[in-house]
């Protein structure tokens, strides 16, 4: 096929060569070097092109604009699709197959590079207006690198359970990994090891939904039988305080020597919230006025519609809530914290129950409130509500809707109950000041 316009393609020559002087329209210089090779020029734009004939029919291919494809490159080019043609076939097949290709190596360098750790980031960051804070702790902890100086105590944070997952590529958490993993984590610490795998298995599903990494994960699959299996079944809880352990424990408790953290402790038995709600506590939510207490729920089935309930402040409660210093938001602040808040009171609860000859952890002392209410034979709608259960029939989460002073009834008489077996002074209303009853 001959063509007009052959020169030796050179960088300088066709760095020279000058747009066609119709506006809209191109030249071609040819190759006189590579058959099918040339150089279209337009305004504003070079590229190397390749033509042919197949089947009788001219084939023209656009192999790349100059200066990103080289003469080198465009020439090797030339050659394949000349090589195709002699035998036979079609050259702009090649070419989508290449791109294709291309196309594919690229993606699977993007899911390559997507790491568990970059989408656990992405997660945490989508999802922390919707947790509570001691939730996304949790999270935060789970995938810890560790290695850094304890915040308090000495020696080393450790890594988090999902740490040694982290690393690899998003796209590699298989069942096969999965099962590694739990068979490695659940010799030492099966129980932190389930709840991370609940989370990453939440994760996985979050993953599955959000356009960047869908079509990397495939949803929870990777969480099999068998890694769940290495992992262990969790125990039913038991722990909670009896009728008979409370003088004992009351005493412990009050005899910390952080009035924030026994407040807290007595708080939590009384009122049987989650340790992080009462955590959260501000000053804010009290209502000093109504005696009331607002706790942010654990979520909207849980207790009220927008994420929050509001149950009775206790005389007793009161008083120990009053009698606090107001360093600044937080009702259970600590001055040693960074945001000034209480984080949490486990190894305080553990001496005072050592002291007391009884072992409770702080969510024991939730499971206590609702214990020790059927001494008092009270309405389980009744804890449900002030605990922020979800309702458990029908009748309770459609029909029942109980005020601030019918739960009043009931709180207040199950406090004066538990102070009564505990030996503990029971404070009373007189006027708008609380006077303790000796």
């Amino acid at each position: 096929m001959g063509q007009k316009n052959q020169i030796s393609l050179t960088v300088k020559r066709i760095g020279d060569l000058l747009p066609p002087a119709d506006i809209g329209g191109q030249d071609f210089h040819w190759s006189a070097d590579q058959p099918g090779l040339a150089v279209r020029v337009t305004a504003g734009k070079k590229a190397f092109i390749w033509q042919g004939r197949y089947l009788g029919k001219v084939v023209r291919i656009t192999i790349g604009d100059w200066p990103g494809k080289s003469i080198g490159d465009a020439e090797k080019v030339a050659r394949t699709f000349q090589a195709e043609i002699d035998a036979g076939r079609d050259p702009r097949q090649l070419k989508k197959d290449n791109e294709a290709a291309a196309v594919a190596a690229s993606e699977r360098a993007r899911v390559e590079a997507v790491t568990v750790a970059s989408a656990w980031a992405d997660y945490l960051v989508d999802r922390r207006a919707h947790w509570g804070d001691t939730h996304y702790q949790d999270h935060v902890k789970l995938a810890q690198v560790g290695g850094e100086k304890r915040k308090r105590g000495a020696g080393e944070t450790v890594p988090g359970p999902l740490a040694s997952l982290m690393k690899l590529p998003l796209s590699s958490l298989s069942g096969d990994t999965m099962e590694r993993w739990a068979a490695i984590e659940g010799v030492t610490r099966p129980t932190r090891a389930r709840l991370a795998m609940r989370c990453l298995k939440a994760f996985l599903r979050w993953a599955a939904d959000e356009p960047n990494y869908r079509s990397v994960v495939a949803g929870d699959q990777a969480i099999t039988k068998r890694a769940k299996d290495r992992l262990g079944r969790a125990e039913a809880k038991q722990g909670s305080l009896l009728k008979e352990q409370l003088p004992a424990w009351f005493s412990a408790v009050q005899g910390l020597d952080n009035p924030v953290i026994g407040a807290y402790l007595q708080t939590l038995l009384l009122i049987g919230s989650r340790p992080g709600e009462l955590l959260a506590l501000k000053w804010s939510d009290i209502d000093w006025k109504w005696h009331s207490l607002t706790l942010r729920d654990k979520d909207a089935s849980k207790g009220g519609r927008d994420g929050t309930r509001t149950i009775p402040m206790t005389p007793y409660v009161e008083s120990l809530l009053s009698s606090l210093p107001r360093r600044n938001q937080w009702v259970f602040s600590s001055p040693a914290s960074a945001n000034g808040r209480l984080s949490e009171a486990n190894h305080a609860l553990e001496r005072a129950c050592a002291v007391a000859g009884v072992s409770v952890t702080p969510h024991d002392l939730r499971r206590s409130f609702v214990s020790l209410s059927e001494w008092l034979e009270l309405p389980s709608g009744v804890i449900a509500q002030i605990g922020g259960h979800k309702p458990s029939a029908t009748q309770e989460r459609h029909y029942k809707v109980r005020p601030l002073d019918l739960l009043r009834l009931h709180h207040e008489r199950f406090e004066a109950w538990m102070l009564e077996q505990a030996g503990c002074p029971m404070p009373v209303v007189d006027g708008l000041r609380l006077r303790v009853v000796q």
